[in-house]
């Protein structure tokens, strides 16, 4: 018998009165994670539309933005601090009792300062397990399509800029963890550019490393390792 669950962040899963037709049903659905929806399957282009751009049937809603900050390497980003007029998005809750946070990034050596710039950014963003060769940006061909589709999301919204965030588990050094996915997600920038004649001017790789584990999972679980993109607002 098939049965509903749902997970923090919001409905993952529904496999209700349907029996086993429902469960095999949920299984072609995105998983929900807070403000992340995770495809484990290759979306349309009109999904995706729907997601980051907010068109839909029933017209084409505001998209909610939240300010990056960036140095001038573009090596790294935090959170810029929300304005007083506005009430920060709740955290996501840690499903674990060693949560990434306490997998904390050393301090930066000397404190100095440097240039810094601020973007806005989707609150909302896909996710796709974009698979990589070991320890590698490789991109394998079984994850080719995923990025299809956003070839044709840019192709068919020619205004649209996107932020591809590289991310992984928390197994392995800290630092390693955060080039690797700074590598991946440049791969992935370098292959919409060259494959699909993406202008690299519309696109902006960030290494994000361990430290943002989907809602519900161990830090460790592998299906952290993914791509994230964001609408740059």
């Amino acid at each position: 018998m098939c049965a509903s669950k749902t997970f923090p962040g919001g409905a993952i899963w529904r496999r209700a009165a349907l029996g086993c037709v429902g469960f095999a049903l949920a299984a072609l659905q995105p998983v929900w994670a807070g403000d992340v929806t995770v495809y484990e399957r290759v979306p349309s282009v009109e999904e995706l539309q729907q997601k980051l751009l907010g068109k839909g049937r029933e017209g084409q809603r505001k998209i909610k933005t939240r300010a990056i900050v960036f140095d001038d390497s573009g090596e790294a980003a935090q959170p810029a601090a929300a304005p007083a007029a506005t009430q920060p998005a709740p955290a996501a809750p840690q499903a674990t009792a060693s949560p990434a946070s306490a997998y904390a990034p050393p301090a930066a050596a000397g404190g100095g300062q440097t240039a810094q710039q601020v973007i806005q950014v989707s609150e909302t963003a896909v996710a796709f397990p974009i698979q990589f060769r070991v320890n590698s940006a490789k991109i394998l061909p079984e994850s080719i399509p995923y990025l299809e589709s956003i070839a044709g999301l840019m192709h068919q919204n020619q205004g649209v800029r996107l932020l591809i965030e590289g991310h992984t588990d928390i197994s392995g050094s800290y630092q390693r963890n955060l080039a690797l996915s700074r590598e991946r997600a440049i791969a992935v920038m370098n292959y919409l550019s060259s494959r699909y004649g993406i202008d690299p001017s519309r696109l902006m790789p960030l290494g994000k490393g361990p430290l943002e584990p989907l809602p519900g999972l161990e830090p460790t679980d592998p299906k952290n390792r993914r791509v994230q993109f964001r609408i740059i607002g």
